[in-house]
């Protein structure tokens, strides 16, 4: 028998280990699709309640696709290698296939855990790349150079996807085992659901895509992407998708690419010249999502270390406390923390803006505001969330120092004051909270604050 691991892969199509489990059935036994509910990683720092009841939907979606193609998804309550042990007792499986996962380090020690007691039982375990994220000499292609992203993408854009969908593989599944996890006994992640966050599954990532694969859509994208009303609207929202590997990054470019075929189709010279534009700059920010992985996977002491000498170190808990529950005084940060509680997703530039007023403003460590907000993202995603976290915060190795400041991104980004009278109805009202720090103040003393920090690096 061989083993198929689920982790933050919840889809069957674009999924290479499945496609290579399934086609090794006849050599190494068929093939177990497994789900671990993993006490330690609910309950790390990380994982929130939303997190883990959007999984769930998750995995209520991906049972439906098993059953559509003959198989089914077993689930399992405890730790990766206490659950696989019980397995290999049980059924002898002589392989364990995992997409390889650039993550937190709780989730990759849990990683090196299973890939050790693998080694000690002698089952092969096989850990296939994605996002063209390169770990040591592993992902190559087959003439065993490097690739790099634009090549894969050049590439990813042609390239056949395997879905099994319509297809009847039940002969490849092992069979079902007798019992089934009742997924009230799994632990409660902390916190509660969000009441306005998007929800989980495939057929909810199909819906969203089909709203912003359109010419319309696609052509206003890079002008609706900085303000958080237009972002609503116009950014694509499928981070919550990706990040839970719900569709795969191939899968988007691929639905880009046959937008652009269509536009071309039609002949219409000016639509086809902003949907290309659009295109690109769309492709951009995909280019970004993979520089954010390659970056975390080669630098994993993004989400611990210190980089300076003297990165602020104390917590002012007032001041944490006002900025968490969005009562700074400060309209437009306020709006954006009352906005992300009920929805779970703000835009990049919103984000970057809420790091930048914690950490250079109010002089908050850049730890527990990473935590803070890691908790609150639908999509958290390990190596872009504390790729930004560090950029905003001025606490990377990036050589420019962006400080965002609110009351001007308000103006710019709010000049009528609708997000702020939509998330915030206090605002015109006494109740409304004076500053807890001056503007201009702040802003000048956490800029000389960054300059002398970065004078004294460690790394």
């Amino acid at each position: 028998m061989q083993v198929l691991w689920f982790k933050r892969d919840l889809r069957l199509s674009d999924h290479l280990p499945l496609f290579e489990a399934m086609r090794n059935a006849k050599h190494h036994g068929l093939v177990l699709p497994l789900y671990i509910h993993e006490p330690t990683q609910i309950a790390d720092l990380h994982t929130a309640r939303q997190h883990q009841l959007f999984v769930h939907e998750c995995l209520d979606d991906l049972h439906q696709q098993f059953n559509a193609v003959g198989g089914y998804l077993h689930e399992e309550l405890g730790e990766a290698v206490d659950v696989l042990a019980a397995l290999h007792a049980q059924f002898r499986f002589s392989h364990l296939w995992a997409h390889q996962e650039t993550t937190q380090r709780a989730q990759y020690k849990r990683d090196q855990s299973v890939a050790a007691w693998c080694k000690s039982t002698g089952v092969a375990f096989i850990e296939l790349p994605q996002n063209n994220v390169q770990r040591a000499a592993h992902c190559t292609n087959p003439h065993g150079e490097k690739v790099s992203f634009q090549a894969y993408l050049d590439r990813a854009a042609q390239e056949e996807i395997k879905n099994p969908a319509g297809r009847n593989l039940q002969a490849f599944f092992a069979p079902r085992l007798p019992q089934e996890l009742n997924r009230a006994t799994v632990p409660l992640a902390a916190g509660v659901d969000k009441p306005l966050r998007m929800k989980g599954g495939r057929a909810q990532a199909r819906t969203v895509a089909a709203k912003f694969f359109t010419p319309v859509k696609l052509k206003s994208y890079p002008f609706s992407i900085s303000s958080p009303l237009k972002a609503w609207n116009g950014c694509s929202r499928l981070s919550p998708y990706l990040a839970y590997g719900v569709v795969s990054d191939r899968e988007v470019l691929q639905k880009l690419n046959a937008l652009v075929n269509t536009v071309h189709g039609q002949g219409d010279a000016p639509l086809i010249s902003k949907v290309e534009d659009a295109a690109r700059f769309f492709v951009d920010r995909l280019i970004w999502r993979q520089g954010y992985f390659q970056q975390f996977e080669n630098h994993t002491g993004l989400e611990t270390d210190a980089f300076y000498a003297n990165e602020p170190a104390e917590t002012n808990e007032e001041f944490l406390s006002a900025w968490q529950q969005g009562k700074t005084g400060f309209a437009y940060i306020d709006a954006l923390q009352r906005c992300l509680f009920q929805t779970g997703w703000l835009n990049m530039r919103a984000r970057a803006t809420l790091v930048s007023f914690a950490c250079v403003q109010l002089g908050l460590p850049w730890q527990p505001v990473a935590l803070y907000l890691a908790q609150q993202f639908l999509d958290f995603e390990p190596a872009i969330h504390y790729g930004q976290v560090r950029i905003a915060s001025g606490t990377s190795h990036f050589s420019q120092m962006l400080v965002y400041d609110p009351v001007k991104q308000q103006l710019e980004q709010d000049p009528k004051g609708e997000f702020v009278r939509r998330w915030l109805p206090e605002f015109d009202t006494p109740n409304f909270s004076p500053p807890i720090v001056d503007n201009a103040e702040s802003l000048k003393q956490g800029k000389a604050r960054l300059h002398a920090m970065r004078t004294n690096k460690l790394l």
